[in-house]
């Protein structure tokens, strides 16, 4: 009978083995690797700036940001005369604001046109000041984003020396309103 019991264990641990071998172990789970940690690396959650936010030193939204520059723009039309004084202290203000923004968002595709039309505004203002910056701005948006649509009007204006120059005189009331032979306005063309 003993005989008997240890063939019958023998047979039943052979039976466990040879299930055991049968049956696949399940694979180990990898874990991925801890990832490094960088000391002093950003990593941006956003492309887009959302419009709640605020930058530099006045705290504007990017709306403010195209705000500000619509109505600086707005007064430098209804009073050029006046235009240098009033306008080039709030833009600049507006620009620390869009440095702010580039920095915390530089992918953002809001801020190309933003930065053309700065310029825009900076063209408007009849101060060599003015065109200084002009120029400036319209260098900043080419480097930091040429492969934009407003980079590739600034890169071909900047070829023609085209930004930062002071605009031809604007003609007169008289050639405006006649056709210089004293016949009145110009007639409209067809379409």
């Amino acid at each position: 009978m003993k005989h008997f019991l240890t063939v019958v264990s023998l047979l039943a641990l052979s039976a466990s083995a040879a299930s055991a071998a049968a049956t696949p172990k399940p694979a180990a789970v990898k874990r991925p690797a801890a990832k490094p940690v960088v000391p002093h690396v950003v990593f941006l959650k956003y492309k887009v700036a959302p419009a709640d936010e605020y930058f530099g030193r006045l705290k504007l939204s990017i709306l403010g940001i195209r705000n500000t520059i619509k109505d600086m723009g707005l007064k430098a039309d209804a009073d050029p005369a006046h235009a240098a004084g009033s306008v080039m202290g709030a833009v600049g203000l507006c620009e620390d604001a869009m440095h702010d923004w580039e920095k915390k968002y530089p992918a953002d595709s809001w801020i190309p046109p933003a930065i053309l039309s700065l310029e825009r505004l900076y063209a408007k203002v009849d101060s060599d000041e003015a065109r200084a910056h002009a120029k400036l701005v319209m260098v900043w948006l080419v480097h930091d984003y040429p492969k934009s649509a407003p980079a590739k009007i600034g890169q071909k204006e900047l070829a023609d020396n085209a930004v930062g120059v002071k605009p031809a005189v604007a003609p007169s009331a008289s050639t405006v309103a006649g056709n210089g032979n004293g016949d009145g306005p110009l007639p409209i063309p067809a379409r």
